[in-house]
């Protein structure tokens, strides 16, 4: 089977409709910065209506990094509801489980899921943004990952 790597830096199997497998992103390409905010929330799976968490370890305008010792698998939808920082407001959300940390490695800080919001409305999104302004991000866990094919293809541009 081969691999493909299209626009959005998504490996792609040779499977009809190209499902992304993984992402493989550097944080340089995320979309938002991450906050390092701890607020309230209850994560729910969508099947069997599982609660998965409650407490934020960081969160941004697109997901959340979940505590949780919850089974959980990628994919799966989740209900979300949070309390926004530093207020009393309330924001709904749908998203799935994009990432699950197992609290392994050294600069775990525990187990979590890391998840991607789908639907948010344009006002809580609004709402979402101006109360994480001012957070500082997280503090990186591991060293910067060398991007050795941009490096070579900037210079093959060149």
């Amino acid at each position: 089977m081969g691999w493909t790597m299209d626009e959005t830096s998504e490996r792609t199997s040779g499977a009809p409709g190209g499902e992304p497998d993984f992402l493989i992103r550097l944080h340089t390409e995320r979309g938002t910065l991450r906050r390092a905010v701890r607020t309230v929330c209850q994560v729910v799976a969508e099947e069997g209506f599982r609660l998965l968490g409650e407490e934020t370890l960081d969160l941004s305008p697109r997901g959340l990094l979940l505590r949780s010792d919850a089974e959980a698998t990628i994919g799966e939808p989740v209900f979300v509801a949070l309390r926004t920082p530093r207020g009393q407001s309330w924001i709904d959300a749908t998203g799935r489980v994009a990432r699950i940390v197992r609290g392994t490695r050294r600069s775990d800080r525990g187990r979590a899921l890391g998840v991607r919001f789908d639907r948010l409305a344009p006002i809580d999104a609004a709402l979402l943004a101006a109360s994480l302004r001012g957070f500082p991000p997280p503090a990186p866990a591991r060293r910067v990952r060398r991007d050795y094919a941009g490096t070579v293809s900037l210079l093959m541009a060149s």
